[in-house]
């Protein structure tokens, strides 16, 4: 005995009984869309974030901006001359 739904539907019924195969491309499109895979991309790029601040900021305020300053100060020296 069929179920009333099938019965009310039968294009319905009959579009889901058939099996259809994926393409593999169509399934590299599924697992990139993957939704439960962003909160470790947000990870991700937090821990980088969190990681390459800092670095940016030493590396910066030890080496780069003091030579700038010095650079500037030479100049403003040698043109005060």
């Amino acid at each position: 005995m069929a179920r009333a739904s099938i019965m009310a539907r039968p294009a319905l019924a009959a579009a889901q009984s058939k099996k259809t195969e994926v393409a593999p491309q169509q399934m590299t499109i599924l697992k990139s869309a993957m939704p439960q895979l962003i909160p470790f991309f947000f990870v991700n790029e937090t821990t980088m974030a969190f990681v390459l601040l800092p670095t940016l900021i030493y590396v910066m305020s030890k080496y780069i901006l003091p030579q700038r300053v010095r650079l500037f100060a030479a100049r403003l020296f040698i043109s005060k001359l």
